[in-house]
């Protein structure tokens, strides 16, 4: 004869068996929910990998091309510079020492 106490201790058994399996259940799909988030990331991080690489390229062309630009412009100032100390020596020399002297005040009273 079974008792009362056996009973209930196999009804407890057979729900814990269920909880067990629905654990399982759950937790290998999670496991394959987790797996595909991360297939996903990755494929997401190759494409903006390729697509960083394939217009940093573009942005390092354009970059190349600005910087030779103003060195170009640069060189002309210096050139028309040195065409104006030419064409005015004099006067390039009083602005020269006078630009000098207020540096030289502002450095003096600094100290």
């Amino acid at each position: 004869m079974e008792t009362s106490t056996n009973r209930g201790m196999t009804g407890s058994n057979a729900h814990m068996q269920e909880e067990i399996e629905s654990l399982r259940s759950g937790f290998g799909k999670l496991r394959s929910d987790v797996a595909e988030l991360f297939t996903h990331a990755f494929g997401v991080g190759k494409s903006g990998a390729e697509y960083a690489r394939e217009h940093g390229g573009d942005t390092v062309e354009q970059l190349k091309h600005r910087y030779a630009d103003f060195r170009r412009r640069g060189a002309d100032q210096m050139t028309m510079v040195e065409h104006r100390i030419e064409e005015n020596p004099l006067s390039s020399a009083m602005i020269a020492f006078g630009v000098g002297f207020v540096i030289a005040r502002f450095m003096h009273r600094r100290r």
